[in-house]
C-alpha cells in the first residue's frame, strides 16, 4: 500500500492544470442491436468477477462485447491507468479504483470520467452502503463512481479462547469491555494477545477508529479534520490499547498473516473481506472463530465502520462506448444475481444492499462454526457513518497521516500535539484550511 501511495503522490501531482468539465452530454440508447465493444481495467479477483458476468450480459445485449484487462494489483493498474489518463491515449472504457483513491483521480483528471448522475436512478444512495456514497462525488459534485465491493468492519474473535478465559462476547460492548477482555486473555493465556496490527507504513487501524466517531482526515467541505475532537478520541484508544498490552506490532501483511496462524492474537478488527483470507490463508480453523459488531467508543451507539473495498468509473471517449459502458456497470451493480454472483464465486462482499436480503446470500458459514456471518456484516453496513471524503492530494494526506499514526504507536509524545502537527503539515502542503 506505501508503494501505491508514493506513486499517486509522484504521478497524480505531476500533470498539468485542470481542464473545465462541461455540459453533461446526452448518450444514445442501447438497445438488442448495439454492437460496440468496451474494455475494462480491474484487478486479480475482481476482474474474473466482471469477466464471469459477460454471458449474462450478453443474453441481453448480444452485440456488446466486454473485453476484461486483469492486471495483478492495485499498483500495477495504477500504473497504467495514470499513463493513459495523462496521455489520453489508450484508455480503458471502465476503470476499477480503491474507493480512497476516487476524488483523487476525479479532481486531478475532470475530463476524463463520465457524470453518472442524470443517467441511473436517482435514489441510488438509499441502496447503497452509505460510507461509499461521499466518496463517488468529486468536489463539484459530479456522480463520477459507483461503489463495487464495501469493506464493512466486524470483530473476527477466536471461540475457543474466550471460552478458555471465560468471556462471553456479548458482555463486550464498548471498547473499553473489550480492553478488559484482553487482559483476561493475556493473563489466562499468556501466549495469546488480544489483538495485533502494523505500527508502521498502514494506518489502517486508524482509518477505522476515525469513521466510526464520525471523523476522517477530511470533511466534506475539504477541511482538514485530523486533529478534531473525535480524530484525537479515535489516536487515544489506539495509544491505551498499546499502553494497556492488549495489542502487539504484527509489523505487516505477512506478520498479520502468521500470527492467525500460529494463534498468537485472539482477535482483529477489520473489513469483512478477512473473511475470505481467513478461508485461503488458515483452512485449517475452520469451526474456530466467530464474528461481532465491534464495540462502541464510550458514550456512543456506533458499532460499524469501514475498511477497503472499490468501485467501478467510465473512463471512455466514445459516445456509444459510455452508453454500453454505464449499461454495464448498472447490470453489475444494481443487480442482485449480479452482485450475489460476484460474491459467491470470488468474495467480493457487495456494497448494494438489497443483495443482503436474499436467501442465498443468508446462509449458515461453516467456517464461522455455523454463524450467519454474511448477515452480520450485511447488517453493519447500514449504520457505517457517511464521513469517508477524500480529495486529489489522498495520496499525499495519507503519507503524512501515516507518519503521524507511527508517532502516536511508537511513541509516548502528546497525542493532541502530533494531531495539530500533522494537521498543520497537511495545510501547509495541500493548501486546505484546518476546520473550525
Amino acid at each position: 500500500m506505501k508503494t501505491l501511495l508514493a506513486l499517486l503522490l509522484v504521478v497524480l501531482t505531476t500533470c498539468g492544470q485542470k481542464e473545465q468539465v462541461g455540459e453533461q452530454e446526452v448518450l444514445p440508447e442501447i438497445t438488442v442491436d448495439t454492437e460496440t465493444t468496451i474494455e475494462i481495467w480491474a484487478w486479480n479477483v475482481a476482474a474474473k468477477g466482471l469477466e464471469d458476468l459477460i454471458p449474462r450480459f450478453n443474453e441481453k445485449y448480444p452485440k456488446i462485447k466486454i473485453k476484461v484487462m486483469e492486471y495483478g494489483s492495485t499498483v500495477v493498474t495504477t500504473e497504467r491507468a495514470t499513463v493513459v489518463l495523462n496521455s489520453g491515449q489508450g484508455m480503458p472504457d471502465i476503470l476499477q479504483v480503491e474507493s480512497d483513491f476516487v476524488q483523487t483521480y476525479a479532481e486531478t483528471y475532470p475530463h476524463r470520467f463520465l457524470d453518472m448522475k442524470n443517467y441511473i436512478n436517482p435514489n441510488w444512495e438509499s441502496t447503497m452502503d452509505p460510507s461509499k456514497v461521499p466518496m463517488s462525488y468529486d468536489i463539484e459534485g459530479r456522480l463520477v463512481s459507483i461503489p463495487w465491493d464495501s469493506g464493512p468492519v466486524v470483530l473476527y474473535y477466536n471461540k475457543n479462547y474466550f471460552d478458555q478465559a471465560g468471556i462471553n462476547p456479548e458482555d463486550i460492548k464498548t471498547w473499553d469491555d473489550y480492553i478488559v477482555a484482553g487482559k483476561k486473555i493475556t493473563k489466562i493465556l499468556p501466549n495469546v494477545t488480544m489483538t495485533g496490527f502494523g505500527y508502521t507504513a498502514d494506518d489502517g487501524p486508524w482509518r477505522i477508529f476515525m469513521p466510526q466517531v464520525g471523523t476522517y482526515y477530511l470533511n466534506t467541505n475539504d477541511q482538514i479534520t485530523i486533529n478534531s475532537e473525535a480524530a484525537i478520541k479515535s489516536a487515544v484508544l489506539l495509544r491505551r490499547m498499546r499502553d494497556e498490552g492488549i495489542t502487539k506490532d504484527t509489523v505487516n501483511w505477512s506478520g498479520l498473516i502468521q500470527s492467525l496462524k500460529s494463534g498468537s492474537v485472539a482477535t482483529y478488527f477489520i473489513g469483512g473481506w478477512w473473511s475470505g483470507t481467513m478461508k485461503d490463508q488458515a483452512p485449517e480453523l475452520a469451526g474456530k472463530w466467530r464474528i461481532m459488531e465491534i464495540p462502541a467508543f464510550t458514550g456512543s451507539k456506533v458499532r460499524a465502520s469501514t475498511h477497503g473495498g472499490s468501485t467501478l468509473m467510465i473512463s471512455a471517449s466514445d459516445p456509444v462506448r459510455k452508453a454500453a459502458a454505464l449499461e454495464f456497470i448498472k447490470f453489475a451493480l444494481f443487480d442482485v444475481d449480479s452482485q450475489y454472483q460476484m460474491f459467491n464465486k470470488f468474495g467480493l462482499f457487495p456494497s448494494y444492499i438489497p443483495t443482503y436480503s436474499d436467501p442465498r446470500f443468508l446462509q449458515a458459514d461453516p467456517y464461522f462454526g455455523g454463524q450467519n456471518a454474511n448477515k452480520i456484516l450485511g447488517d453493519v453496513v447500514p449504520n457505517i457513518p457517511p464521513v469517508v471524503y477524500n480529495s486529489a492530494q489522498y495520496a499525499e494526506i495519507r503519507n503524512i497521516s501515516m507518519a503521524a499514526f507511527e508517532r502516536i504507536m511508537n511513541s509516548d509524545e502528546d497525542i493532541t500535539l502530533i494531531l495539530d502537527e500533522t494537521a498543520q503539515q497537511i495545510k501547509t502542503s495541500t493548501g486546505k484550511e484546518i476546520a473550525k
